[in-house]
């Protein structure tokens, strides 16, 4: 199971602005028979960005925080039945 290359790219976007040092290890695994906690690790990345710019003033999620939820969803998927 992949993510699907959008999901991909705010991924990488994510992880340019929180953990750039993952980078490598994503792009060479393309998302595949990484341990839960790293996946793990990987969606809390994407809440950071979500936190940081995923919302509006009154808190409801924005159009690139419904995309940052959706990735987050995704992410999931390789780990949780």
């Amino acid at each position: 199971m992949n993510l699907s290359e959008s999901g991909f790219a705010l991924l990488i976007k994510c992880l340019k602005a929180h953990n750039p040092s993952l980078i490598p290890i994503v792009e060479a695994n393309e998302m595949g028979g990484f341990s839960d906690d790293f996946y793990n690790q990987l969606r809390e990345i994407v809440c950071d960005e979500f936190c940081d710019n995923g919302l509006m003033p009154d808190s409801e999620p924005n159009e690139y925080g419904l995309e940052l939820e959706d990735l987050i969803d995704e992410i999931g998927r390789f780990f949780i039945s």
